[in-house]
């Protein structure tokens, strides 16, 4: 059943336009899908099956034998090693707390983990009446005391939210804002009500607008607040965006984080969405900044709005031209936890499209078919320019062949050439392999030997300098082609001239994320984000099925244009085996470029079939040890603060758990 409603959506989604009943298909298969994949991920099955996987991997790996002979000895030698011992234990207390956690739930101790857990973040972050009334004192301190001029958006259905909004809008700290309800459409009581509060308070003022905002409202003050009446201001959010425009004052875009209310009880928030920094292709997959956002007047009046008049339509049009996008790491707002319907995902929809026509030509966006309100961007490919696929390999020649079949039999994109990177093999076989390869293929693959201890960094780099394409893309030897349109999907970001690094989500055999990005913030020098989790798992604000910026794409499968790679030197040769991949992307982000992690197109990753486990060898580990520390030294500022990972999440979980320090 999984499958069929899949099936349906891949075939509706193939389509570039929709009518008004694909909306509905689609939004109630997603729907359904979306709910079966949560059901799948909280039983007890799945939670077993992931453990036992986990343990068996360990437990039946080769990677830590030094040959294939007597590996059942050598198992048993290993488990009564130091490691070994390490790993068992780490077993049974994952086991025991599996089994705590199931008697738990059952006897009901305490309330919800996730529910108490954002109560103590409320407690110990959100500020007390005394840090008000602080906040009220030092507002004189302030070198640039800005003037805010708030537009309310208002329609029939937010209508109701006045008298909370305006209730909530009294208590600011700051103080130095006029008020601009904008109506769309306004009813006969809409309108009499708002006249009746703008006879009463001169900072109040409100006009009819049209869908289209041609005629965009003025103001004489110097930044404008974008809202709506369902979104809740905290106290303290005028503060800190004067706080904000004082510590960045080139900011001409501003916007903070944000937590949900329903059934109208606005102070029992709950679901906090902790936003990464400016990013940009993320924004084009959903309205990742949410429902309110400072512009500066001078941006504002500059910024052509001509979409219809939706808070995401303003948001993309109004950051393109922005000088400095800023962010605040605090919630300054509480919004609506409205039902998604296949309404607002159509003018959501439209509105990107209406953008991606005018900003990349013949580009639009499909409909995400496993994550309700998110979009595929979809860019023309320019042209048909030649992709050399890099692969390091050492022997072990069935693990090679999977992986260049599936390239050669499955691709759909055929302009490319494959360099196998020989790096000291020995066995016949795999010479034989190549040999066999680069006879019937001329044209398209060829080998190099490079006969060098391990280096992963010197191997690509070599590799690098005699390819003959504009695009480079890294492939590890144990991996194996799912999507058959992947190279194509990553040259059409990999091409714009804002993009790094380019890479797909990667699968255990079990069909299990082994790649969805990477949180340089995480496991001290960077860690894959959901590893382990169900393969269309939504992730935090559906992260792992949208288009989404990272700081950093594993180079298990990683696409580049050759121009950026050269222009900041390719991989750092220092670092052999670990964190290159992550350094690389550093790289490429300090000097203005961004990194893309693509869901919609997949291969599977074996994963330490070649090189082996570094975590089961004392040698390795040593090794892993120093690299580590090099990267850490170089890049630590960047690694304490990922951008694209917001400082009130953890420090230890990969799956956007709150930071309890």
């Amino acid at each position: 059943m999984l499958e069929e409603n899949k099936e349906i959506l891949v075939n509706k989604n193939s389509h570039k336009t929709y009518n008004e009943q694909d909306y509905e298909v689609l939004f109630n298969a997603v729907k359904n899908y979306e709910d079966r994949i949560k059901e799948i991920e909280q039983s007890s099955y799945w939670k077993i099956y992931l453990f036992l996987t986990k343990a068996k991997l360990v437990l039946t790996s080769d990677s830590y034998l030094k040959s294939d002979k007597w590996k059942f000895f050598q198992r048993l030698r290993f488990l009564f090693s130091k490691l070994g011992i390490f790993l068992i234990g780490k077993f049974f207390r994952q086991l025991f707390l599996m089994f705590f956690g199931k008697v738990n739930s059952i006897i009901g101790f305490g309330k919800g983990s996730e529910q108490v857990t954002y109560q103590d973040f409320k407690a110990k972050n959100f500020p007390r009446s005394s840090d008000l009334e602080l906040m009220k004192n030092n507002v004189k301190h302030f070198a640039i005391k800005p003037t805010f001029d708030i537009f309310i958006i208002v329609t029939s259905s937010n209508f109701k939210y006045l008298n909370r909004f305006l209730h909530e809008l009294e208590k600011q700290v700051y103080l130095k804002f006029t008020i601009r309800f904008l109506v769309v459409h306004p009813t006969d009581i809409i309108k009499y009500t708002l006249t009746k509060i703008a006879e009463s308070d001169q900072r109040v003022s409100f006009e009819t607008i049209r869908n289209d905002f041609e005629h965009k409202p003025k103001t004489q003050q110097d930044f404008i607040l974008v809202t709506k009446l369902n979104s809740i201001l905290a106290p303290h959010c005028l503060f800190h965006f004067v706080n904000q425009i004082n510590n960045y004052p080139e900011a001409d875009f501003i916007y903070p984080d944000n937590d949900f209310y329903s059934n109208n009880n606005y102070e029992e928030t709950n679901n906090p969405y902790f936003k990464p920094n400016w990013s940009p292709h993320t924004l084009l997959s959903r309205n990742y900044i949410g429902g309110l956002f400072l512009v500066s007047s001078e941006l504002y009046s500059k910024s052509q709005l001509q979409s219809n008049i939706s808070v995401y339509s303003m948001v993309l049009n109004l950051t393109k031209n922005a000088r400095y996008i800023s962010h605040i790491h605090k919630v300054l707002y509480h919004q609506k936890e409205d039902e998604l319907t296949s309404e607002n995902i159509k003018k959501n929809h439209q509105a990107l499209n209406t953008y991606l026509s005018a900003n990349y030509p013949l580009s639009y966006a499909k409909l995400s078919d496993t994550s309700l309100g998110c979009f595929c961007p979809v860019f023309k490919l320019n042209e048909n320019p030649l992709v050399s696929i890099i692969i390091p390999a050492k022997d072990k020649a069935t693990i090679l062949e999977a992986c260049i079949d599936s390239v050669l039999e499955q691709s759909t994109y055929k302009n490319f050439e494959i360099i196998i990177v020989d790096n000291g093999s020995s066995e016949n076989s795999f010479f034989s392999t190549i040999a066999q390869y680069e006879f019937k293929y001329p044209e398209i693959i060829k080998s190099i030997r490079i006969d060098i201890p391990f280096n992963y960094s010197i191997l690509n780099n070599k590799a690098a300098q005699i390819a003959k394409g504009d695009y480079l893309l890294f492939l590890n030897n144990d991996t194996k082609l799912i999507s058959p349109d992947l190279i194509q999907e990553l040259l059409k970001l990999a091409q714009l001239d804002n993009v790094g690094a380019v890479g797909p989500k990667l699968l255990y055999p079990n069909n299990t994320i082994q790649h969805a990005g990477i949180v340089l913030s995480l496991d001290e020098t960077g860690a894959h984000v959901y590893s382990g989790a169900h393969k269309d798992t939504s992730g935090y604000f559906n992260n792992t099925n949208c288009l989404t910026n990272y700081s950093a794409v594993t180079g298990a499968c990683m696409m580049i244009k050759k121009e950026k790679f050269n222009m900041v030197g390719g991989f750092d040769e220092t670092l052999a085996v670990d964190c290159n991949d992550v350094e690389l992307c550093c790289k490429l982000y300090t000097v203005g470029f961004f990194n893309v992690y693509v869901p919609w197109v997949s291969m599977f990753h074996y994963e330490c079939l070649t090189r082996g486990n570094p975590m089961l060898s004392s040698s390795s580990m040593k090794r892993q040890n120093i690299e580590k520390k090099y990267f850490i030294d170089k890049w630590g500022d960047m690694i304490k603060n990922d951008p694209f990972y917001n400082k009130n999440l953890s420090r230890e979980s990969k799956n956007y758990d709150l930071n309890n320090a």
